[in-house]
């Protein structure tokens, strides 16, 4: 079995096979492909080349995972893009902690192909790809959808950073002695402020969502047209993942912030 690396002309030979093969050869999955194909090779002590990599694929064609649709349109509008703006891509999508990025997967390449599909034509910048996100969210064409990393739910017990929810625990407490309060006091005169369970457990009806409001207010805290898309992306990104309206007033407020300290 041979211990030496690939050469530069195996390696480019792969990626030419895989180029012809709609064999995927990008992030995880790329990774996982070539050591699919090429282990065989090797442990044979043979060489890289079209014809072993041909003999090895017949072998292993069920564990090998191919370009699809979505990854083909992505891969194309990809390739139309100059090697600057494909940089500006990048740099743009690695910011985007809670979008699927170039990882290999479907989501990830849905993900490309709806954002450059709204920029098609237009030059590629970190503002524009703000812009198309934050339209691919709200008004998505034909075929156009984001995703998002699943992002798992806060308990109520503790707000943003981990602090403790102090008024959850003070709310609890008050809930439980109007349930327990009795309608009538030991000397037998009727407890006025007493009220039945069944109606302590009723939420009021017509309650403002307190949070929903304040939230409605930072989405409009904003000067650009590129920090307006932020906090719209965030907004959308945080109901996605189902997160509270307090945590998603949270994550605005840290960007208003940031905005208003030059950041």
């Amino acid at each position: 079995m041979r211990t030496s690396p690939p050469t530069d002309l195996e390696i480019a030979a792969f990626t030419k096979f895989a180029h012809d093969y709609d064999i995927i050869n990008d992030g995880e999955v790329g990774v996982t492909n070539a050591n699919i194909l090429c282990t065989p090779i090797i442990d044979a002590d043979g060489e890289i080349t079209p014809q072993t990599l041909a003999a090895s694929l017949l072998n292993v064609k069920n564990q090998i995972k191919f370009k699809s649709a979505t990854y083909k349109q992505a891969d194309n509008l990809a390739r139309a893009l100059t090697p600057e703006e494909q940089g500006i891509y990048r740099a743009w999508a690695k910011n985007q902690k809670l979008l699927v990025s170039l990882d290999g997967s479907e989501e990830g390449y849905q993900n490309v192909s709806s954002i450059l599909g709204w920029l098609r034509g237009n030059q590629v910048t970190a503002h524009g790809l703000d812009i198309a996100l934050g339209n691919v969210i709200n008004n998505p064409q034909p075929g156009q959808r984001i995703h998002f990393h699943p992002q798992p739910k806060q308990s109520r017990e503790y707000g943003p950073g981990g602090r403790i929810n102090h008024a959850l625990k003070q709310e609890e407490p008050k809930a439980k002695a109007a349930v327990g309060q009795q309608e009538f006091h030991p000397n037998g005169r009727r407890n006025h402020s007493y009220v039945p369970p069944e109606d302590a457990a009723k939420k009021p009806a017509g309650t403002p969502d307190a949070w929903h409001e304040v939230i409605q207010i930072q989405l409009r805290d904003w000067v650009l047209p590129s920090q307006e898309a932020r906090l719209q992306n965030e907004y959308s990104a945080g109901v996605a993942a189902g997160r509270s309206s307090r945590d998603i007033s949270a994550s605005l407020a840290t960007i208003i912030r940031d905005r208003q300290r030059g950041r």
